[in-house]
This record gives structure tokens, sequence and C-alpha cells, in this order.
């Protein structure tokens, strides 16, 4: 079954596409690192509009909030979810400012896995309070990878999904071909999937 895409794996997915086209991003550099770092809060600060009405409860204290929800007081998955209404903004700007990016190594499907191959693992990872603020992304692997008791095979793969990330991202070459780095990316994702370290 086909899962369903999230506004914040559209965004990322095309801000990603435009990064790997070598299209300056200064004037949205701040909100892009927001975004991809899980800093949910500060991007919202950010775009400025306002957060859906929700309600959550404390499964330890039986309390039930309505008013002042944050991330750090709902959860990652929370703040993603209050984000939704200044994502919807952002990618609207971002798509006034650099139009319809066509990229021919690439499918928007790809560039879309790897943002849910990043956000998932900072979800997993600040979720259970392992991560410092803006904690790099080789940093996040390790401590997942020990949090899960993951082999160390299985870390290493995670590891090569982030070098494709990067290849993305900074345009260096850390596979010969576009096709190798996405086969990293899946074996990653294989990862992730097993031991449900998945959004969804």
């Amino acid at each position: 079954m086909k899962k369903e895409k999230l506004i914040v794996e559209v965004v990322v997915g095309y801000m990603l596409k435009v990064l790997k086209n070598g299209i300056p991003i200064n004037k949205f550099k701040i909100e892009f690192a927001c975004i991809r770092h899980g800093n949910y809060d500060e991007f919202i600060g950010l775009i400025g509009e306002e957060k859906p009405f929700m309600i959550v409860g404390d499964i330890k204290t039986g309390e039930i909030r309505s008013e002042n929800l944050t991330q750090k007081n709902t959860c990652d998955f929370g703040g993603l979810l209050m984000a939704g209404p200044s994502l919807k903004k952002f990618y609207v700007e971002c798509k006034k400012e650099f139009g319809n990016v066509i990229d021919n190594d690439i499918s928007d499907d790809i560039f879309e896995s790897l943002v849910h191959f990043e956000l998932t693992l900072r979800m997993h990872g600040n979720n259970n309070n392992l991560l410092n603020e803006k904690e790099e992304l080789i940093s996040v692997i390790e401590k997942v990878g020990k949090f899960k008791s993951l082999t160390i095979n299985e870390i290493n793969d995670l590891h090569e999904g982030r070098k494709f990330l990067n290849m993305v991202k900074h345009n260096n070459h850390q596979f010969k071909t576009y096709s190798d780095g996405i086969l990293a990316l899946n074996n990653a994702n294989k990862i992730l999937d097993k031991y449900i370290l998945t959004i969804q």
C-alpha cells in the first residue's frame, strides 16, 4: 500500500531539488535549516502562520491541554502537525521564487524519500531525548543506532543513505552515479522499516 505523502516531504523535497540544481537558497536558508533539523517551533515563528487547533493528552498525568502547545510540550510529530499551515505558506513562497525545477537524475519521490529518511531519524532521536539541538545527522544515526541496538552493518547502511543525502544537498559525488545513491537510500530505508523508525 502506498503511503500518504506528508506536506513536509513535498516542501523539503522541492528545496532539495533546488539545492541539487545549484540554485542559491540564501533567501530561505534559515527557514529551510529549521525544517530539515526538525525545529518546528522556530520555523512557525519565522513564517508566522497560526497553529491549527489541537488537543493533547498527557498519558502519565491525564492532563488535557489545547492552549500554549509547542513542539517541546507535545512531541516532534505534534510540532510537525502544528507546522502544517506554515509549511504550506513556505511552499507557495518558494515556488514563487524558484519556479518549476526539473531534475533529470532523481524523481520527486526520491527527493521526498530523502526528506523522510532524515526527519524520521531526527524525530525518533528527539522523542527519546537522545539529541542535542541542531545535532549533525552523522551523530543522530550513531545515537539512534545505539538506542535501537542496530548492528554495525545496519548503522553503516544508514550512513550510506546519509552520504547520498549529502551528495544531493552539496552536489559532491560520493557515489559514482545517482542510481548507486538511490540504491544506498533504499537499503537505508529498509533498516528504518525493519525497526519501525518511520513517521507513519
